[in-house]
């Protein structure tokens, strides 16, 4: 994403000394899960929620102008990372364009799939870029429709990338009124230990679609198992 673009983003989570880079994208992240009815990551200061608040707007605008499922905050978190110090934002992610080339070289033929959900996983999903990717590429071949057909699953240990997943995907749902068949969002190690894995998003389209409890043993194992085949989008 033009840099431009997320500058009014950038620019409203820069507190300079105040409050360091990580600490804004954590009260960021925070203040829209508690928009949403979602348990808060943390508490937001009280002069900082002015900010947060600018932030929640300028990302809003963001998702709407842009097509579905573009992936905003990877690129935000590296433009805040590089503002002051670096603590506690030391990552890189896949730039969106790369991610869209790789998604569509493992999507195949989607409406060849025949039964259940079509799962789609990343074990170590940093901002989410790779199931962003996959999903807009769906959008863009099959239309809305076919999302609801779709199960993704987005793991990583990193607090703040799992909570960006979850953000970003839940945000594009919300602006761009599409749906997903399910939306699961962990935080914890894809190949154990499982015991600290922790439930950061989970849901369904409708009622009528069942599925397993996000913590299954079935659902941990096949994660494992993706993880240990290909650190990317299986």
């Amino acid at each position: 994403m033009d840099a431009r673009r997320m500058k009014p983003l950038v620019s409203a989570l820069d507190m300079g000394y105040r409050y360091r880079p990580y600490e804004m994208l954590r009260y960021f992240l925070s203040g829209l899960r508690t928009l949403w009815g979602l348990p808060e990551l943390d508490t937001v200061p009280e002069d900082a929620s002015d900010a947060v608040v600018a932030g929640i707007e300028a990302y809003s605008e963001l998702v709407s102008r842009s097509v579905p499922f573009e992936d905003i905050l990877g690129p935000m978190y590296m433009e805040l990372a590089s503002h002051g110090s670096r603590q506690g934002l030391a990552q890189f992610f896949t730039p969106f364009p790369v991610a869209s080339m790789m998604a569509r070289m493992s999507m195949g033929d989607l409406e060849a799939h025949d039964g259940g959900l079509i799962r789609v996983c990343d074990p170590a999903c940093g901002s989410g870029v790779m199931l962003l990717a996959f999903l807009n590429a769906a959008w863009t071949d099959y239309g809305p429709s076919m999302l609801q057909r779709i199960s993704v699953t987005g793991v990583d240990l990193d607090v703040i990338c799992a909570h960006m997943t979850a953000v970003q995907l839940i945000a594009n749902c919300n602006v761009h009124s599409l749906k997903l068949g399910e939306l699961l969002v962990l935080r914890g190690n894809s190949l154990m230990p499982w015991e600290g894995m922790q439930v950061v998003a989970h849901g369904t389209a409708t009622a009528d679609i069942v599925v397993a409890p996000p913590l299954s043993p079935e659902r941990l194992a096949a994660l494992a198992e993706a993880a240990a085949v290909t650190p990317g989008l299986v």
